[in-house]
């Protein structure tokens, strides 16, 4: 036996009703229409924009040029800047050579022939511990000495004269001081009040 009762439903009622079928071809006829023409808008002219772009690409030119320009301009200022600092570098040194050789004692002994200077031949000193003189103050004087110690370095420098001019150090000799003619100091020797 069959448990089972056929049952008879309507699929309408089941299911609802299938949507009744529509006429494609008038609906799209109904949405699809002309659209509407755009409203004319004011043309650009493109002879304006063309100038405006060579305007802008000329003023990046213009300004990269610029640039250029200044920083070669300091880079050309520092190189004389550098070149002149060891031209002075250099100067220096060959002044502070000459400064070193004026100093020497050769060159003060030269310079004090030419004025006509002459050396002691016993020179006198004091003794400060008590006040005691050493050798003869009453010494003479003879004629200049030649440098004892020759300096290579001071033969191209001048020496100075008896008239305070600068002299070639080689033209010119010693002045020979007559022995006979020197004359002794008198006296005490001059010299500054100490405390």
């Amino acid at each position: 036996m069959n448990a089972t009762v056929p049952v008879e439903a309507d699929p309408i009622e089941l299911f609802g009703a299938p949507a009744p079928l529509r006429d494609t071809s008038r609906d799209r006829a109904d949405r699809l229409r002309p659209a509407p023409a755009p409203a004319p808008k004011p043309k650009k002219s493109p002879v304006l924009g063309a100038i405006v772009a060579v305007c802008v690409i000329l003023g990046i030119f213009a300004a990269q040029l610029a640039l250029s320009i200044l920083v070669s301009q300091g880079a050309y200022e520092s190189r004389a800047l550098e070149i002149e600092e060891r031209d002075l570098g250099r100067v220096e040194r060959v002044l502070s050579q000459n400064l070193d050789k004026l100093a020497s004692p050769q060159n003060l002994v030269e310079n004090a022939a030419a004025l006509g200077m002459v050396q002691n031949v016993a020179p006198a000193t004091m003794r400060l511990s008590d006040g005691a003189i050493q050798g003869d103050l009453n010494s003479v004087t003879r004629e200049a000495s030649p440098n004892l110690v020759p300096n290579a370095q001071l033969e191209n420098l001048p020496v100075v004269d008896a008239k305070g001019l600068l002299t070639n150090r080689n033209a010119q000799a010693a002045p020979i001081v007559d022995a006979a003619a020197a004359v002794a100091w008198q006296g005490k020797l001059p010299a500054p009040e100490t405390h």
